[in-house]
């Protein structure tokens, strides 16, 4: 059996035994290595040592660092109150808030999941009190998250930049038009089952509300335009946006909302450091499952088995989608992009396909798999907060699940939506 092969069963088996992603990928390369040379396992820790040693991954603790200080310095609450006075009046009010701040809260933080524990935490208990029913107002916390990696700042846009070779910079300003469509389609379905379900709005339209939550709420959403603008101009790296987004949210906290603490440092970095190892933990482990890859000759296999098969890059993109609709089912997002860009992204490339266009609408596919079982991470959060099981959540899901899965194919087809603002920037 040739080590590819072992590298690749091994890991599997190590995933049915219920072994963690990271320790997963680690033991299968050790295991493929050992087979290939059983003298020495250097090169496991060389790969995993130079993984993590970039500049660019720096920018994740630093965006996990930000996101968690605004939820704690009253920036969530903020948002979630602006969000709420501009689309509370439409039919399931509360519904639409929860899209819109997971949209402005998405520009923040760069976590889907984090997007799921901060807007759930306020407006689940809020959406029961109006009279929602639990599963559904955990379905559509959960189901607006993935927005949170789809616009700008994205985490796994930064760890597909880096893995891929490509400008973070032009993948957040590509994620911007595919992150408003799938607000946009989301909001229409949360209207749609509102209206079915006579759920009714939470507040009526008024220029004045806008205008005093917004006043506040308008702040936090600087966040975004620091980091969009800084990186867009040149002015500040991907890393360097994030420490002034850290910088910004202590000044919103500390001084304009006065509501973070120095007490509550030390949890704040506790919880970052603990997100930030665990992103950190899949970074090394990927590196030297992606060294064993390439000694094993399998990226460059693959792009000739596929440039043979003489796809066009459509299909070749229904079948990268079907991949990733899969893999979601079982591993996180940043695992499954540190594990499968290396080897996709030589295909993308030699079948002419354009690689921002490919890696939004692959990344958006993923954002799916946060809400699917068996893992589904933003769903068993969201349950959490609401005191329910995942498959509570199942059947009022099902319909943002394909919603976001048209989201999908419309990007596909219409590339438009997301080359038409980095098109202009550039023209």
């Amino acid at each position: 059996m040739s080590a590819a092969v072992v590298l690749f069963v091994t890991f599997i088996i190590f995933l049915l035994l219920g072994v963690p992603v990271a320790f997963g990928l680690i033991g299968s390369s050790i295991i493929s290595l050992l087979m290939i040379d059983s003298g020495t396992l250097t090169p496991i820790f060389t790969k995993m040592f130079s993984g993590a040693n970039s500049w660019l991954l720096l920018a994740i603790p630093f965006f996990i660092l930000a996101g968690n200080i605004m939820e704690k310095g009253g920036v969530t609450k903020r948002l979630v109150n602006f969000a709420d006075a501009l689309v509370g009046f439409l039919p399931g009010g509360l519904s639409a808030t929860n899209v819109t701040a997971s949209m402005f809260f998405g520009g923040v933080s760069g976590s889907a999941v984090a997007d799921t524990s901060a807007t759930g935490t306020i407006l689940i208990p809020a959406m029961v009190k109006q009279g929602y029913s639990s599963r559904y107002s955990a379905a559509i916390t959960a189901a607006s998250s993935p927005i949170g990696i789809i616009i700008p700042p994205s985490i796994p846009m930064i760890l597909w930049g880096f893995t891929a070779g490509l400008s973070v910079a032009d993948l957040f300003i590509a994620g911007i038009g595919a992150g408003i469509l799938v607000g946009a389609a989301l909001l229409i379905a949360s209207t749609v089952i509102s209206i079915k379900r006579g759920y009714k709005s939470s507040i009526p339209f008024s220029l004045k509300n806008v205008y005093e939550k917004g006043k506040e709420g308008i702040l936090a959403l600087v966040t975004p335009a620091i980091i969009i603008v800084g990186i867009i101009t040149g002015f500040v790296t991907p890393t360097e946006a994030a420490v002034v987004a850290v910088l910004y949210s202590m000044i919103l906290g500390f001084f304009v909302y006065k509501e973070l603490k120095v007490r509550h440092l030390k949890e704040i970095i506790v919880s970052s450091g603990k997100m930030t190892a665990t992103v950190m933990m899949i970074i090394i482990a990927a590196a030297a499952f992606s060294y064993l890859l390439t000694i094993n000759d399998v990226p460059s296999s693959l792009a000739n088995f596929v440039i043979e098969m003489n796809l066009s890059p459509f299909f070749l993109m229904i079948m990268f989608i079907l991949l990733f609709l899969f893999l979601g089912m079982f591993l996180d997002a940043n695992a499954a992009i540190i594990m499968t860009v290396p080897v996709i992204a030589p295909v993308i490339i030699a079948s002419g396909i354009d690689p921002i266009h490919a890696s939004v609408v692959l990344i958006a596919t993923l954002g799916i798999g946060l809400l699917t079982p068996p893992v589904g991470l933003c769903t068993y959060v969201a349950a959490g907060i609401a005191n329910l099981k995942f498959d509570d959540l199942m059947r009022d899901l099902v319909p943002f699940v394909l919603v976001l899965l048209f989201c999908v194919v419309l990007m596909l087809v219409f590339p438009q939506i997301i080359t038409f603002i980095p098109s202009m920037l550039t023209s």
